[in-house]
């Protein structure tokens, strides 16, 4: 993951501080603390009505919670309070803990620092799938000190503390945390669980450190011993939860395989291409070839054809370079266009069930139709551009390459952490298809920052309240904005613009931001925009500068940056699709010229330098 400044910088973000009062009376009165609670979505709360002379501020002091939490549990608050109206007050830690959280079906948790889910289960004796079902928010987002979870009762109601066994584990030479993890096939918390010394935040280990390796439940219980790091990973079978699908297990050795076979299933849009179809000829003209050329002379193509057509260039290259380190394959080309119909007879296509590997398509509507044949003929599936996380679950053959912005946030947040006594302002657009984004940095920021250090809101286009109010003058302004409207961040980007002589502002956004065709770059630039991508490109790089002399050898042409339009085939990502398609060849195929058609099952642990992005891969659930 690259974070860098782009040639220009944007827009700062505004959250509602402890301060903030949207309703101010001369006299101050006395508000008395309502007795009625209610639990709503596992979180309890006060139910107060607003009376004459109480102010947002008032009312925050007599509950002991801040302003800005009653405003995010009554989004109308940020208009200002009515007399009449009814506000929710969440009940604070410190309160809970002297009042009966518990009903004749559920026990209402208050979590404390450092508590995770697997705690959970195994304090109240519970499963994971049963928190999930009461708590979804919980499989999305991490446990947050003070957060109320709903657990079901279960027979044993008292709960117990866990009695975790396990195994120590002496740290070698380029060995990590998340390596050794992965190598005894435990969840990273339950390792976090049961050596405190270790820093969540900053999870180094040395060699020689000796760190304690939580057994998976149901293993047999012994005295701890020292384990050595395997040779071979396996997973023990009778060890795996039963409701979820089995993985085949396939140890990571060289494979004696020499010949492979390849599909490549991408948007060629071969039909559209037909001189049949041809465009206005009024600017395209058919030449001297027989082919359709524009009046310069250049030749016409579909224009949709071209993300798919320099993706394949730069797969080609991949595959010749590494058929001369000895990598024999037949590679099969299909043309999907954007059609599931298409899709469906190339899956009934008999080369396709014996394929050892799949790349494509681009679309996030033909993911699912791919992922379900590679799941059932046991064929890895590399979906280098689409996110269709539903098709990740349970589906251990399907390998997205394209994370999406929503993996920034964590690497945004420390990084930004690292910039020292700092003020962040987070503002949120409160359009739907950005509240994800906004809610996951509103966690980890409230984990990285203490409530002094940290504004948070979330605003319409059209709203009233200007976040530059909440900029200090002491203080360097860190303002996130997790927004892809390019209205919104206009707005949101002139008013802080017009505050940089006083303040000293940095904006952190998004990578689509570079796609905006009205946001004024002197802003960006003069609040030195950055953001996080995970595509990025150094062409001081020898292997960059082989690649772009290649290309021009055998293409006569130059790699196009493409940026993606389409939801449905991605999202907030540009891409070189030469350099992508490059990387996922070079790297998919290497690996199944290292392991066979069973790659994938080592795919955590591969590691190989390529041109755009470094792939670190991990696992989405324990089946997939």
């Amino acid at each position: 993951m690259k974070i860098f400044p782009y040639l220009f910088f944007c827009f700062v973000f505004v959250v509602v501080p402890s301060g903030m009062i949207y309703a101010q009376q001369n006299t101050p009165v006395t508000v008395t603390v309502s007795k009625n609670k209610k639990t709503i979505d596992g979180k309890t709360y006060y139910l107060h009505i607003v009376k004459q002379g109480e102010t947002l501020y008032s009312i925050s002091k007599a509950y002991n919670v801040l302003q800005k939490d009653i405003v995010f549990s009554n989004p109308d608050a940020f208009e200002g309070i009515k007399i009449g109206q009814e506000l929710k007050i969440p009940v604070t830690s410190d309160d809970q803990k002297g009042s009966q959280l518990e009903s004749s079906k559920f026990i209402y948790h208050i979590t404390e620092q450092g508590q995770t889910v697997f705690y959970l289960t195994q304090l109240y004796h519970v499963t994971t799938e049963e928190l999930y079902k009461y708590n979804p928010e919980l499989e999305h987002s991490p446990l947050q000190t003070g957060q109320v979870v709903t657990i079901p009762k279960s027979d044993q109601v008292e709960p117990s503390k866990p009695e975790v066994h396990y195994n120590i584990h002496t740290v070698a030479r380029r060995e990590t945390l998340f390596s050794i993890a992965k190598n005894y096939d435990v969840d990273l918390n339950k390792i976090f669980e049961v050596n405190p010394e270790i820093d969540p935040n900053d999870p180094k280990v040395k060699i020689g450190q000796q760190i304690k390796i939580p057994l998976p439940e149901g293993a047999p219980i012994g005295l701890p011993v020292e384990v050595s790091r395997a040779d071979t990973i396996i997973i023990r079978q009778d060890l795996v939860n039963d409701s979820l699908p089995k993985k085949e297990v396939v140890p990571c050795v060289p494979t004696t395989q020499t010949n492979f076979r390849v599909a490549m299933l991408l948007p060629l849009f071969l039909a559209e291409n037909n001189l049949a179809t041809s465009p206005d000829t009024t600017t395209i003209v058919k030449g001297a070839d027989g082919k359709l050329t524009y009046k310069n002379g250049e030749y016409w193509i579909y224009p949709q054809s071209m993300n798919a057509l320099e993706f394949y260039e730069g797969a080609l290259l991949a595959l010749d370079s590494l058929k001369k380190k000895g990598f024999n394959a037949q590679v099969y080309i299909f043309d999907t266009a954007n059609d599931t119909t298409k899709v469906a007879q190339i899956l009934q296509n008999p080369v396709m069930s014996g394929v050892d590997l799949i790349i494509g398509p681009f679309y996030t509507n033909l993911v699912n139709q791919v992922a379900k044949f590679a799941q059932k003929n046991k064929i890895y599936y590399v979906s280098p551009i689409a996110i269709n996380a539903e098709s990740l679950k349970n589906n251990p053959y399907l390998l997205q390459v394209n994370s999406g912005e929503i993996n920034t946030v964590g690497v945004m947040t420390d990084y930004i952490k690292k910039q020292g006594d700092v003020h962040v302002i987070l503002i949120g657009n409160r359009r739907e298809f950005d509240q994800t984004l906004y809610q996951a940095y509103s966690n980890r920021l409230k984990m990285a920052f203490a409530d002094t250090s940290l504004t948070m809101m979330q605003l319409h286009t059209d709203s009233v309240v200007r976040p530059t109010r909440y900029l200090k003058e002491n203080k360097k302004n860190i303002v996130i904005i997790p927004a892809t409207d390019e209205a919104f961040v206009n707005i949101i980007v002139a008013q802080l613009n017009a505050n940089i002589r006083k303040y000293d502002i940095n904006l952190y956004g998004l990578s689509v931001w570079t796609r905006f065709t009205n946001l004024d770059l002197e802003y960006l630039h003069g609040m030195e925009f950055r953001y996080a991508s995970a595509f990025f490109i150094d062409y001081n790089r020898p292997e960059v500068k082989r690649f772009l002399q290649q290309y021009r050898q055998f293409y006569n042409t130059e790699p196009t940056l493409t940026t993606i339009q389409s939801a449905r085939m991605s999202s907030n990502n540009i891409y070189h699709f030469s350099f992508l398609g490059y990387d996922v060849a070079f790297f998919f195929a290497s690996a199944l010229r290292q392991n066979g058609k069973g790659f994938g099952y080592c795919i955590p642990t591969f590691r190989l330098p390529t041109l755009q992005s470094d792939f670190h891969f991990q696992e989405v659930d324990p089946a997939g």
